[in-house]
């Protein structure tokens, strides 16, 4: 099982999108409703990255051609996108977000 930490959890505001590279992936951290998910920061339809994009509640819109996402589990909500998004389990500990990528 492989692990990152990603960064503390004061870094994450409420409906907003925090990437980070970790080699050659971009992962995406959100905070919705005092829970953290993350993704890896690309369309499902086209790689674009999702962090510029709009979030309302726990939707998130692809800024390039507004395919929307659930940030909650990663499902593809409209098209153009078909696929799921990339997730990964989070876990808090002691105060920094441990993303698993396995």
């Amino acid at each position: 099982m492989s692990e990152i930490i990603f960064g503390k959890i004061e870094e994450i505001e409420d409906s907003k999108v925090l990437v980070k590279r970790f080699g050659r992936s971009r992962i995406a951290v959100c905070k919705y409703k005092d829970s953290f998910y993350a993704f890896k920061d690309a369309c499902s339809h086209d790689n674009a990255p999702l962090d510029q994009g709009e979030i309302c509640e726990n939707i998130i819109q692809c800024p390039r051609h507004g395919a929307k996402f659930d940030i909650t589990n990663g499902n593809f909500l409209s098209a153009p996108a078909f696929s799921n998004l990339t997730t990964y389990s989070v876990e808090i500990q002691e105060g920094n977000i441990k993303i698993i990528l396995d």
